[in-house]
């Protein structure tokens, strides 16, 4: 133990004798453990951390599933619920459906994210409520009480911690409910929900003939595993009526515990990728460290030898530089933990998007175990392969004083193959930073073919409760434009179905009346929308006409579809006077489809609103009379100079009260931040990976320079013998920068390949970006040249200036 604390000691007297290059290697180790926290936190509050639940490993989801991406958790029927009591598996069954709760009454209406939830949610998540009570049995009948239960966080904003909040009743989608208990503070079950109702048909927040899907969370009980559970609900599924369930011979309902994450292939090469990015750029840091160790090593020749000399045993010499590595490791990974508390810090509060209440990304005795498991490898990778190497001391040879020795030949090759690894690190981390910056750099290019800054989205749900005939929300809507249109500086206004993330879904249809063709079923999105919806997103009438204000019920069905439509199906021929048919159902016991027929009258321009992240094509687009297809939930669109003006905003809001004193309107933001939130993520992305090519890139110049610098010191004599024998200062450049050059072609070889693999994993991921872009090749290697050659021609122009007196010398 003493002599451990003494080369402890020593360690840090020794390193800190040159303390440029030491804080160098503590800035790169700090740098990099501190990615590879951040990285294992974020896997920790994903992957490890425990469940805020009771026993949270017998909580599991059931679902169903298939084989695409977009079936792999798809919720149940809710006829279908009962039918999971027979489940011998677990003990208790609940279900939710996650939706908006709109609470209006005291103060301003405000839209909240809620859960229709069953009404024994709490015991099957071991929790109680802070204030109050849970959920009567009654309240889940369509004639009993209306309850509702509120987060604490509601409690203290909206309602300013009233402690008689027991005897509230409040209004929430429409109707009157009895608050009947406080959740504790940070409960948001299922992720973010501030307020929760009974799960019953009556208080669906959809229209009533709409189908209603709920996800179920059962507990195992104690003699049961997933399998069997598995084999449970395989049995139970093919006892299930399939009308509510598309394709049911496709899918298969099962279970899985409860919060592990469903991911594509496209989010699991970004997970590779970027372990795998951390990893490169935390074994460049160890490459640079065990360079500057190498250094150490070599001028320390002597030293060492004498301690062999005086009966330091080998093992002893190793313990002695294995501690100088640890070292720096440690006071890495002191810096390591700050960067990665502020990096998580910074992420988080930065995110445009919210985690689920029960994801905690904070430091914790995981992520503190895995830095010191990370540091000790730190410390034997960088430490141990120098240490071994300087420690085959000859002492003939090591006492003298030149640089001619087998120990400096074995460190000089060790040194160039550590040059070779940093170089091939960076070239494939700038090359996955460059495929990201370029797939990002594109998607802000795209042109959504309207002014996105000056247009505002705003989005509002008319409960049936509140309007129960379609005419009411088609009277409501009209109204809604001609109040907003009377705001200063509003210059145009309308509604629609579908703008931004709401609304989008494809419809199958029939076109018919196309010459030399039969009639088949295609797929295009379909958007209502108002009449003044063109005017207002800048669009031009290419042929036909637009909507009418006549357009409603008690005329004839008509649509407009874009200059999309036009190119993919009608093949060169005007649309305008044909009929298109909406497919909405199979006949039953029948292969003919029940269609609703509309005709075409005209054809707008194209304009994007919604898929920023995908290749840059647009969507065929059938546009429908709100009066004649109006849905609950429509958004409102409003062209303005100052859209984003906050004034201007809550003008707008305060006209809607006008007309509905208890109907929130929510997602206020203009098209332009919309854009935004959609592309930041791949920005995040981006950041993340230029961040470590360019850390990796610093590192591997570092590297470089250390190499030859090494090198230039061993070679001394012979750089003098050359320059006595009449070698300018070119040739002794040239000599230096043709070996650092090799090691940079043979490095940007195998980065090459690695870069190739880089692009594969992450293709999925790309915007239509090919993962062998030349131009990015190009831009990575001029880039590498050029930091490497300037990393080259610094040893080489002090070589060039050595005396050869002085490089001659020898005692």
């Amino acid at each position: 133990m003493n002599a451990f604390v003494s080369d402890f000691l020593y360690a840090f007297r020794i390193l800190f004798k040159r303390p440029g290059l030491t804080l160098l290697a503590i800035v790169a180790l700090s740098v990099s453990l501190g990615m590879t926290t951040t990285t294992f936190s974020v896997l920790n509050g994903l992957l490890f951390k425990p469940l805020p639940f009771e026993n949270p490993e017998e909580l599991h989801h059931i679902y169903l599933k298939g084989e695409s991406y977009e079936a792999k958790m798809m919720p149940l029927p809710f006829d279908e619920l009962g039918s999971l009591d027979g489940v011998e598996c677990f003990d208790e069954i609940m279900a939710y459906y996650s939706g908006t709760i709109n609470i209006s009454g005291e103060g301003t209406p405000e839209r909240y994210t809620g859960a229709f939830v069953s009404p024994n949610f709490l015991s099957l998540l071991g929790h109680e409520p802070e204030m109050g009570r849970s959920f009567s049995d009654e309240a889940i009948l369509p004639d009993g009480p209306r309850e509702i239960l509120i987060s604490h966080e509601m409690w203290e904003s909206r309602f300013r911690s009233d402690p008689e909040i027991l005897k509230k009743t409040i209004r929430a989608n429409g109707s009157e409910h009895a608050v009947v208990g406080v959740l504790p503070e940070g409960f948001h079950f299922p992720s973010n929900a501030h307020a929760w109702v009974p799960l019953n048909r009556t208080l669906f927040p959809g229209d009533e003939n709409e189908s209603m899907h709920v996800i179920a969370v059962g507990r195992l009980n104690g003699d049961s595993t997933a399998r069997q559970a598995r084999d449970e609900l395989e049995a139970l599924y093919a006892s299930w009526d399939g009308s509510q369930i598309e394709q049911k011979d496709q899918l298969q309902l099962t279970c899985q515990p409860f919060g592990r994450l469903e991911m594509n292939s496209a989010s699991q090469s970004i997970l590779v990728v970027t372990i795998s990015s951390v990893i490169f750029i935390l074994l460049v840091s160890c490459a640079n460290v065990a360079n500057l160790l190498v250094g150490r090593a070599l001028s320390r020749g002597r030293e060492m030898a004498i301690r062999a000399a005086i009966g330091a045993t080998r093992r002893r010499i190793i313990q002695q530089l294995l501690t100088e590595s640890l070292v720096l490791s440690l006071i890495g990974a002191v810096g390591g933990l700050l960067f990665a508390a502020w990096s998580v810090d910074v992420s988080t509060e930065s995110a445009l998007f919210e985690f689920p209440y029960w994801m905690n990304f904070e430091l914790d005795w995981r992520v503190f175990g895995f830095v010191v498991l990370v540091m000790l490898g730190t410390a034997m990778i960088s430490g141990f392969i120098p240490a071994w190497q300087a420690s085959k001391t000859d002492l003939n040879e090591m006492l003298k004083d030149t640089s001619h020795t087998s120990t400096s030949f074995r460190l000089g090759k060790l040194t160039r193959l550590l040059a070779v690894v940093q170089i091939a690190f960076s070239c494939a981390l700038l090359f996955g930073a460059g495929l990201v910056a370029r797939n990002t750099l594109d998607m802000s290019r795209i042109d959504p073919q309207f002014q996105a800054e000056d247009i505002l989205t705003m989005r509002m749900g008319l409960f049936p409760r509140d309007y129960p005939e379609e005419a009411d929300r088609d009277e409501f809507y009209a109204e809604l434009t001609k109040v907003v249109e009377e705001v200063p500086g509003v210059s145009g206004c309308a509604v629609t179905s579908w703008i931004g993330m709401f609304g989008n879904f494809e419809v199958p249809f029939i076109m018919a009346g196309l010459e030399d063709e039969q009639p088949k079923v295609n797929y295009a999105f379909i958007e209502s929308v108002s009449p003044g919806y063109f005017n207002t997103m800048q669009m031009q009438t290419a042929t036909g006409r637009t909507f009418l204000d006549s357009d409603d019920t008690g005329s004839a069905n008509v649509v407009v579809v874009n200059q999309e439509f036009v190119r993919r199906f009608m093949g060169g021929q005007n649309p305008v006077g044909k009929s298109l048919s909406l497919v909405t159902s199979k006949l039953e016991g029948s292969s003919d489809w029940q269609n609703d027929n509309f005709r075409v009258v005209g054809v707008v321009s194209d304009v994007r609103v919604s898929n920023f992240t995908k290749p840059a094509k647009t969507e065929a687009i059938i546009y429908a009379p709100y009066r004649q297809t109006a849905s609950s939930f429509m958004s409102l669109i409003v062209n303005a100079d100052e859209a984003g003006n906050p004034e201007l905003q809550n003008s707008i809001q305060q006209a809607i009260l006008t007309l509905d004193p208890h109907l929130p309107v929510y997602f206020s933001q203009t098209m332009a931040s919309y854009i935004d939130e959609q592309i930041y993520p791949y920005k995040l992305m981006a950041n993340y990976f230029l961040s470590i090519g360019l850390m990796a890139l610093f590192l591997a110049a570092i590297g470089v320079y250390g190499m030859l610098a090494f090198n230039v010191s061993r070679r001394r004599r012979e750089i003098g013998i050359r320059m006595a024998l009449g070698a300018n200062t070119r040739n002794i450049i040239s000599k230096v920068l043709q070996q650092g050059l090799y090691q940079m072609v043979v490095g940007i070889i195998v980065g090459t390949g690695f870069a190739y693999l880089i692009g594969q994993f992450i293709r999925n991921f790309l915007f239509g970006v090919n993962p062998l872009d030349p131009s990015v090749y190009i831009g990575v290697l001029f880039t590498l040249i050029g930091v490497a050659t300037l990393a080259f021609f610094l040893p080489a122009r002090k070589a060039s200036r050595l005396s050869p007196m002085e490089a001659l010398r020898y005692e």
